[in-house]
């Protein structure tokens, strides 16, 4: 380490020692105080001329330190009462602070001296004559000095409560934010696990059916996309272009199952390639979407994945032939009830967006079931209403 940098960390580790709390907010408050105290003071010589005015600026000068000194003891004692609760704060602002300010005022009544020459501090060694004080003035500078202690320690007090509570706020955004990561994270790894046994069960039927090359493809199709699922479990947030690759290499396996019944179609708008959403916000409506609509249909399924911007919202939606039974709607939930897939969509659009963003369950005039998910910027992200 340099000399310098040792220099810097004595001079921190001083300060450290004399102000252990709330340093900044104390050294720049009680420095205000009096710098504010002292200008206005020697401001004094503009319109009331002074004898021996060189004199008295220096005095003041050292009256001023001397009150600095005093307001750093009040703080300690603050600062030493600080976790027995406002009353003991309290008693602090008054006697123990009568006494401070008593004393400051006879200092200052010792200090001040019209007659003394520039730089001649001499006087101060000499026995104090307590008989020539003004005692009238004494009393009038220890009222003065109180009423600045227990102006400094009462702001003192309130602006060190408001950072404790600020950065209790703060702690607690932490912590929340964490869980809510956590919590993302949960529901980010609650995939449906049926298609990829449903995808072995049809790679079985093409060995056994000596469809080789057909059962390589999903087999690799399958690898590719289970390794961007888990391996992108750092990625909480993708692009709508990233998602949307995604859920085609998905439906491609599906259609390896289902050839002749499984038709998909992606309109996706150019300027929202680039949004970025939650990873797989929209694999449960896919998921469903094959279930119901393959399940006992006696026509292929058409499925339609679109994303539109409109104003500063993103609206993804996912439509398949056939209807939806629309619950009644619920406070905070309006997929409730209708599925653990949609259930964790909801819940993770909460965890991220408070209030922010929405599910929505519709069926259209020519027939399809349509899911949609409206997002807002990504900057609402952990922003309630």
């Amino acid at each position: 380490m340099q000399p310098t940098q040792n220099a810097e960390c004595r001079t921190l580790s001083l300060f450290s020692r004399l102000f252990p709390v709330n340093r900044d907010l104390a050294i720049k408050s009680i420095f205000g105080i009096w710098s504010a105290y002292f200008l206005f003071v020697s401001s004094r010589i503009l319109y009331v001329p002074e004898m021996n005015a060189d004199a008295l600026f220096l005095q003041r000068i050292l009256m001023t330190i001397i009150c600095i000194t005093f307001t750093w003891m009040l703080y300690r004692l603050l600062i030493a009462v600080r976790c027995k609760g406002m009353g003991a704060a309290i008693f602090m602002l008054s006697l123990p602070t009568m006494i401070l300010a008593n004393l400051i005022a006879l200092i200052d009544q010792i200090v001040f001296d019209h007659d003394a020459r520039l730089f001649d501090f001499s006087y101060l060694l000499e026995p104090v004559d307590f008989a020539s004080f003004d005692w009238t003035y004494v009393l009038d500078e220890a009222f003065t000095r109180y009423f600045i202690l227990v102006s400094w320690g009462a702001l003192y007090l309130a602006l060190s409560h408001s950072k404790n509570v600020q950065r209790m706020m703060e702690h607690s955004r932490q912590l929340e934010r964490v869980n809510r990561a956590s919590e993302l994270r949960a529901l980010r790894y609650q995939l449906n696990p049926h298609f990829v046994f449903n995808a072995l069960n049809s790679v079985s039927s093409l060995i056994i059916d000596r469809q080789n090359e057909q059962a390589e493809k999903l087999v690799d199709d399958l690898a590719d996309y289970m390794r961007a699922v888990l391996t992108g479990g750092a990625q909480d947030m993708i692009t709508v272009e990233q998602e949307i690759a995604q859920q085609v290499r998905y439906l491609e396996i599906e259609r390896m199952r289902f050839p002749q019944w499984l038709h998909y179609f992606v309109d996706i708008e150019p300027a929202a390639n680039g949004w970025s959403i939650p990873a797989l916000i929209i694999q449960p409506l896919i998921e469903n979407a094959i279930k119901f609509g393959v399940s006992g249909a006696d026509q292929p399924l058409n499925i339609i994945i679109s994303a539109r911007i409109e104003g500063d919202r993103l609206r993804i939606s996912v439509a398949n032939d056939g209807r939806v039974e629309i619950p009644p709607a619920q406070p905070h939930d309006r997929a409730a009830g209708t599925g653990t897939g949609l259930t964790n969509i909801q819940s993770r659009l909460r965890a991220l967006y408070g209030q922010n963003a929405s599910l929505l369950l519709a069926n259209s005039k020519d027939g399809m079931a349509i899911a949609t998910i409206i997002l807002p910027d990504p900057s609402l992200i952990f922003q309630d209403i």
